[in-house]
Formats: structure tokens, sequence, C-alpha cells
């Protein structure tokens, strides 16, 4: 039997991941809140280009919540903003569900699989930690500038064998993925990266390859990715100060990409800062570790989005 994945958060990670698990014979059944999803995916594919191509018909889709559940999804993607996470997971809450659902946070930040915890208990939570870029060419069209292996949480209270099954389909459609004990690491180093060159993004209002071009904006990058790193280290988060060259090195590769953080200061929406910056910055304070730019950084965006 196919795995039956859900998809909360229809932005371009959830159209990337739908339209791959799709087009390999999964059922996929979307939740979405903004009626142009229903008209633009009517009669045309799903289509991913660039770093990884699919196509795929997706039709199933919803927009009441009730009515989405009921189609008896196995696991739910939970795409969508670390900020709009709770809201979600509580209307399902309230709702008729199966008892044993999987939900998966393919989300930016820290600690958003606390949030699934939270409210139906350690043995629903999974939490992957996305290496991918990609933004809409069009209301059907993803386009990813680049993409790595992402990592799946092995966790205790969920079934070992269910979790690798979920990254066997995801590697078989395509989007590989790869189940870590240590995955707590694997979603700090991202949060750091997230952290660093995607709030000076959205500070600046440039692309990830104008600020890593930028000498001056390059070290300040590197001097948040140090102190991230002092955090973690203080944590007994298993990242030694060599991930500084990797992770410069890594962000590199970003193009001319605009980071989600960048196009939510655009739309002026709120961003992921509370679950980066922010939760570092509380980090920094419950370990007491002495950091400079992490809460400046954090308190700009903060002011910027008030």
């Amino acid at each position: 039997m196919k795995t039956h994945y859900g998809v909360i958060g229809f932005g371009p990670v959830g159209r990337v991941f739908a339209a791959h698990l799709a087009q390999n014979g999964h059922r996929v059944s979307v939740f979405y809140r903004n009626p142009t999803v229903r008209i633009a995916m009517r009669g045309h594919p799903l289509e991913v280009k660039g770093e990884l191509t699919a196509s795929a018909e997706v039709t199933d889709l919803y927009s009441d919540m009730q009515a989405f559940l009921d189609t008896g999804i196995d696991v739910i993607l939970i795409c969508t903003k670390s900020s709009d996470s709770p809201g979600i997971l509580k209307l399902i809450k309230s709702l008729n569900h199966r008892d044993d659902i999987l939900f998966l946070s393919c989300q930016n930040g820290l600690d958003t699989e606390h949030q699934i915890s939270d409210i139906f208990g350690p043995g629903h939570a999974l939490r992957m930690s996305v290496n991918m870029g990609c933004g809409k060419s069009s209301e059907n069209v993803v386009r990813v500038s680049f993409s790595m292996c992402h990592y799946l949480s092995l966790m205790p209270d969920v079934d070992e064998d269910i979790t690798h099954q979920i990254a066997d389909d995801f590697t078989r459609a395509g989007t590989p993925l790869e189940v870590r004990a240590d995955y707590r690491t694997e979603v700090f180093k991202k949060a750091l990266l997230n952290s660093s060159l995607g709030s000076l993004c959205a500070i600046t209002r440039h692309t990830m390859s104008n600020i890593m071009n930028r000498d001056p904006m390059r070290k300040m990058v590197a001097q948040i990715i140090a102190e991230g790193i002092q955090i973690a280290q203080a944590m007994n988060i298993p990242i030694t100060d060599d991930f500084l060259d990797q992770a410069l090195s890594y962000l590199e590769k970003g193009g001319n990409h605009k980071p989600s953080i960048l196009i939510d200061i655009e739309n002026s929406k709120v961003t992921e800062n509370e679950y980066m910056c922010g939760k570092l910055t509380r980090y920094a304070e419950e370990y007491g570790v002495e950091v400079t730019l992490i809460p400046i950084i954090y308190n700009l965006i903060k002011t910027t989005e008030s």
C-alpha cells in the first residue's frame, strides 16, 4: 500500500513534495486557504523545474479542514510558516481525525516538532531538515534553485519502520531523505544557515548571492554562524568549529535566490524570525552564552515586522 500524504501549506516546499510524491503514485491530499490554488490546479499539472523535475496532476484539494481529514491521511506534511502551525494544529485537534495520524514538520526554525508533540503527544511528531531552495514561477510551476539530501528525525516514540518507510517514499520519489537519530544537529545547522544569510537578506532586501558577494556582509554572515556554534556547543549539540567553513561554502551555492523570510518581509507578513534568531537569542540567555549580532538581527527583523 502506498502511503497517503496530506500537505498543509501549499507554498513552494509543499508543492515540490506534493508533485514528487504524487508522480510516484502516492495519493496526495492538499489543504489550501488561497482560492487561486484550485483555479491554478484545474486542468494543469503541478510542475517542478530546475535542479529537481516533476509533473503531476494534483486534484485532491480541500478548503475545509474536516473534509481534508476525512480522506484518511496517514502522514500530514506541515509546510506552513512556523508561526502559523500552532493554530492549525489546534484546529485539527478539535476535529475528528485518525488516532494514529503522524505529523511531519517540514519547516524552518528550531523546535517546530515541539509544536506537534505539545498538542498531539510525542508519538505523533516527526521533523525534517529541508535542504532546498525553491520559489514559485507561476501558480502551478515551482523552480528549484538548489537541492541536497534532507534529514528525517528518528524519534523514540514513533515506530521506526514507519519512519524509514517515509524516508524511502521520499527518496524513491526523487527527493532523497535520510533518517538520522541526531536529527537535531542537522536542524540546528539549518537554523544557523537561515538565521545568518536569510535574516540578512530580509533586512537588506537582497538575494543570497548579493549578500555573499559583498565582503562586509559575508563577514556578518560568518559572525552569526560562529555565535550560533557557540550556543550549540553550550547545549551539547555536537557542532564543531569547522562547521563555519562548511556553512559558508553551502551558502555560496544559494545563487540569486530570495529566501522565504525575505519574501515575507516584502509582502508585509510575519516571518519565522521567532523560531530562528529569536530561539537562538533565548537559548543564548538560558545557557549563558555571550552573543552580539544574533540579538541585534532578531530585534531588527522584529521591528521591521511591527
